[in-house]
Parts: C-alpha cells; structure tokens; sequence
C-alpha cells in the first residue's frame, strides 16, 4: 500500500492524538464525526496497515470527504496531506472509486477538462490577445478560468500583454494540469497526464509558467518535480509575478479605486504555497481601496469547501462550507469579497446565489484592472 510509505507519521499520530487537527477542520466542523478529521483519517489509515480494516466504500467516503486544504498541516509537523491523497490512492487501487471523481477523470482524458466542455472551446477567452508562439513563458489557462470565469482570465492576459510581456499560449492544445486525479487518488491517469503535458511544453519550447490557478500552481511547482525527474520548469503564481512587476514599476495603479474589499486566501495559495503577502500587495498598490481582513487571515484562513474532490462529490458539504466564509467576510463590513482562485470562485458564486448575500465577488486581477 501507498500509506506503508508513511507508516512513521502514521503511528506518531496515532499515539501523540494531540487533536489540534481538528479545531478549524472545515468538514469536521460540518460532520462532527473523529473519521472525518485528519486525526481520523490517521486512525483509519493505521487499521488498513494492520489488516484491522478492509477498503470498503464507507472508508472511500471518509477519506474523500476532505477538501485538502491543508489546515490540518499547518497545526502538524506530519504530511498530512500526502497521507490522506496516498490513503486515497489506495483504495482506488482496491477498486473503490468515486463516481463523480470518476466521471471527471475520464471527461479529462476525452476534453482535457472536467466540466463536459467541448475541447475546441478552450481557447475561445483568448480571441484578439497578442500572445507569441515563439515565447518561452506560458500563461498556463488551466480548465476552470477558461470555462467559467473566462472573463476574469481575459483581464489577467490583456493586463500582462499590455505593458509589452511576451507570453505563449497552448489555447486548445492545452490540457488538464491532474490536480484532479492526483487529489482523489487516480495516481496512473495523473501520470500519463503529466507525462503528456510536460511534452507539450517541451514542443512549444515553455521554460517558464505563468498561471492565475492556485491548484495548477500547486501542482506545476510542487508535485510535477515530485512525480517527474524531467520536469525543469520554472513556475510562478500570477500573483508573485505581478507583485514583482508593480515593484519594477512595469504596472503602476493609478487610478482610485474607492471600496471597501476583504481578501480570502486561497488553500492551495496560502496554506500549501505560502504566498500570501503578494496579494495583499498588490492589492495595497491600488489607491483608494481599503482592505479589512477577516477574522481567519493569511495561514488561518477558512477554507472555501470546494477543494481536494469535494466541489464534485460533496457539493452540499461543500457549498455550507463556503457559506460560513461568505458570512464571516460579510461581517468585516465589505463591499467586496475579492479572491484569485477560480475554484473558490465557484464555490463562493453558489453561496452568495443560495444565501442572497449582497457582497459583490471578484477576481483579484479584475480589481487591479480597474486601477490601471
């Protein structure tokens, strides 16, 4: 099994059980149950080794009811995380598998996407953008800007081509990062994937990626060096680079932008990445816009819900969790609830729709747009 390979973490676990894991644990706070915790998880993970338990679909619901979000990690010295994803791994190995995680894996392979959209389509936010094939950096789309949020993709482009960066771009050449199938455990797709991207970026000659998608930032910058031994990339959040530009003062904000906005931490930016002054930088360059944090900031912020699998498996469990994020930035008095995960924008579209809350979302890119 996988897990075998964190049998050490396992068992430092199971017998400090300090419980820390638990205190801001979204689907523990939801749930109630210890098998949904981390700490939870570790139990199970500890009765597969010893044979007390046997891969069942109620241990895949356990496991799979986890957003990831690596709050968990951030209370923990262990690999809490990589435990849950390798837990996973095995019991889709074992032959239990999601349906949903499932049925977008495969719409990956046909499309290139998750969300059944046609693969000609990809490219469509893209019309009219000087991007340059002979470019060495690559403004990497991925899958749910391009489809959902494409508008907010536009404006990320328009604002890096328009101060003179040269940028590539795959259109509907380009293809699923895996973050997907590497999250919920489908371990051999993540790998022909990978392996299939990284030749795709060898072609177009990529020796840098750009991407405004925490989870592909994740992915490219983390697990693809992990998985892949020929993976040499460079790869940086959009946000790292346009801090660094307003810094150079290639991108001067000049315009006031006179609101009142709170910033939410994306899981897999903050948390996982550790990049989190580079947003609130870029946001304090912009005159006029005053940022009042939410209670649960920057290594403490509360997760959106729709993370690790849990948008397509457990949307209810998903969408309560985002729902108590909406109300905490409702409370900081906001105008706005700005962010830069297409993900959690997602999720936080549904729970202002469904709570008939009167914040306004936007894309971080978006705001600054305004002010340049």
């Amino acid at each position: 099994m996988r897990i075998e390979e964190y049998e050490e973490d396992i068992y430092t676990c199971n017998r400090t059980r300090c419980g820390f894991c638990r205190n801001e644990c979204p689907v523990y706070q939801e749930k109630g149950f210890e098998s949904y915790s981390c700490r939870g998880k570790m139990l199970i993970a500890r009765g597969l080794l010893e044979g007390v338990l046997e891969p069942s679909r109620e241990l895949l619901d356990c496991v799979n009811l986890c957003a990831t979000c690596n709050y968990c990690g951030s209370r923990c010295a262990l690999r809490n995380v990589e435990i849950i994803e390798a837990l996973r791994a095995d019991l889709v190995e074992a032959g239990f598998r999601d349906q949903y995680h499932e049925r977008g894996i495969e719409e990956i392979k046909r499309n290139g996407n998750p969300y059944l959209k046609p693969r000609n389509e990809r490219e469509t936010w893209a019309k009219d953008i000087p991007f340059s094939k002979s470019a060495d950096t690559l403004l990497y789309a991925g899958c749910t800007y391009p489809y959902i949020f494409p508008d907010w993709l536009r404006t990320a482009a328009q604002t890096l081509t328009g101060i003179g960066l040269k940028l590539n771009c795959l259109g509907n050449e380009e293809f699923c990062c895996g973050n997907l199938m590497l999250t919920t455990g489908f371990l051999e797709d993540f790998m022909e994937t990978g392996k299939k991207n990284i030749e795709a970026f060898r072609k177009a000659g990529v020796k840098r990626i750009v991407t405004g998608c925490p989870g592909c930032y994740k992915i490219f910058a983390e697990d693809y060096p992990k998985y892949f031994s020929n993976f040499d990339i460079e790869v940086e959040h959009i946000t790292q680079l346009v801090a660094r530009l307003i810094d150079e003062g290639k991108i001067k904000p000049t315009r006031p932008v006179n609101s009142v906005i709170t910033y939410h931490d994306p899981c897999h930016l903050g948390r996982h990445m550790r990049v989190i002054e580079e947003p609130r930088k870029i946001l304090g360059s912009i005159p006029g816009l005053e940022l009042r944090e939410m209670e649960h900031n920057k290594f403490d912020a509360k997760c959106c819900g729709a993370g690790g699998g849990m948008m397509a498996a457990y949307p209810e469990v998903a969408v309560k969790i985002a729902e108590k994020r909406v109300k905490e930035a409702e409370a900081t008095g906001a105008e706005m609830l700005v962010t830069i995960c297409p993900i959690c924008e997602f999720n936080f579209d549904r729970a202002i729709r469904y709570t008939d809350s009167k914040i306004k979302l936007v894309d971080l890119m978006e705001i600054l747009k305004k002010s340049i």
